[in-house]
């Protein structure tokens, strides 16, 4: 992501209200449950699931989206032409959207540890939190769905994402195709 990007994003963060949400944006609300779930947790594969999501960090999102700083077909066209008053209303509706429920079948245990060791080895928590519930400009990945976990990974370090995000490409550059298949696995199936 470019400077600009990010200077836009800031700019548009301090105008965002949830009464905002309720008066714009009301077309493409339909289209976001459609692909990312009515209740925060999407069952479409490689969609994510956006419950959880810090406002700040769908903001940035959108503007990548709208601003063709990152590249996802039907994203790209459902945000073209978005006014800032609409991607303010639709970053405060993500940010309303409840966490994903945690999985009701238990991860594999010998993957588990696994992912455990590689998110351990490789330091995950240091900018997705402890638990992986994300922050203000990260998201979470405890219980996303793992088929997206795993592109998102495979597409940083082939740099298909690369954004103010250039330091996954770096920590994931190492790691193998098994390794993120055993940290998707791992990050989607954590137990409460």
């Amino acid at each position: 992501m470019t400077l600009h990007i990010l200077v836009a994003a800031l700019a548009l963060a301090g105008g965002s209200t949830v009464a905002l949400a309720a008066e714009v944006f009301t077309e493409q609300r339909a289209l976001c449950l459609e692909c990312h779930g009515k209740d925060g947790a999407s069952s479409t594969p490689e969609v994510p699931s956006l419950g959880g999501i810090p406002e700040f960090y769908a903001l940035l999102q959108l503007v990548e989206f709208r601003d063709g700083e990152r590249d996802a077909t039907v994203m790209n066209a459902i945000v073209k032409g978005m006014t800032d008053d609409d991607l303010r209303a639709a970053a405060a509706f993500v940010a309303m959207q409840p966490r994903p429920a945690p999985p009701t079948e238990s991860g594999d245990p010998a993957r588990m540890a696994r992912g455990r060791d590689l998110a351990k080895k490789h330091r995950c928590g240091i900018c997705h939190g402890p638990d992986f519930l994300g922050g203000h400009q990260m998201p979470p990945l405890r219980h996303q769905r793992e088929d997206y976990l795993l592109k998102a990974l495979r597409d940083f370090k082939n740099q298909k994402r690369i954004g103010l995000r250039a330091a996954m490409a770096e920590v994931l550059y190492p790691l193998t195709d098994a390794d993120f298949m055993d940290l998707a696995h791992y990050l989607a199936h954590q137990r409460p």
